[in-house]
């Protein structure tokens, strides 16, 4: 059995939790005797709570998490069952990498501030709100239509009849 020391900072994200875990604590305890305010000395305690448990979930795990049922391989794929096994195929498209999601992420934040500070930042939230949706629909419009054309061209790949050589 190993100690419980070795198994806690086998890991880098585990090291990074336990990190975080005294950070809070150590930030929440300052600051409760600098201020003696009770909702951030509670919020700052919390955050160090919460990242601890995560840390000692993190070092408690053993190893990767198994599926269920084995994915079958690509070969399998074409298989009348294949329907049922959705991760069976791994030789699909991968989108293009944006930044669109942050943008409507951030348009949305700051246009739902205007709740509070008025028309100025539902104004200000429009711009990447309008930049990002437009930007992430023609990105998804063109990745539609890449897989469309990889589908068609799959389907002519199979139709077509294969030239056998002549034998000799």
């Amino acid at each position: 059995m190993r100690p419980l020391r070795r198994v806690a900072v086998r890991a880098t994200e585990t090291r990074v939790f336990l990190l975080m875990a005294v950070f809070g604590l150590a930030v929440g305890v300052v600051y409760w005797f600098l201020s003696y305010e009770v909702a951030g000395t509670v919020l700052l305690i919390g955050f160090g709570l919460a990242t601890a448990v995560i840390a000692a979930k993190l070092a408690v795990d053993r190893g990767p998490r198994r599926l269920a049922r084995p994915v079958a391989p690509a070969a399998d794929a074409a298989t009348p069952d294949a329907a049922d096994r959705p991760f069976a195929d791994d030789t699909g498209r991968l989108p293009d990498a944006t930044i669109a999601p942050f943008a409507v992420g951030a348009g949305v934040a700051l246009a739902a501030l205007g709740l509070v500070f008025g028309v100025a930042p539902v104004i200000v939230g429009l711009l990447p709100l309008g930049w990002g949706a437009l930007t992430w629909l023609e990105s998804a419009n063109e990745e539609f239509a890449a897989t469309q054309t990889d589908d068609a061209s799959d389907a002519t790949d199979a139709a077509a009849p294969e030239t056998a050589a002549p034998a000799r």
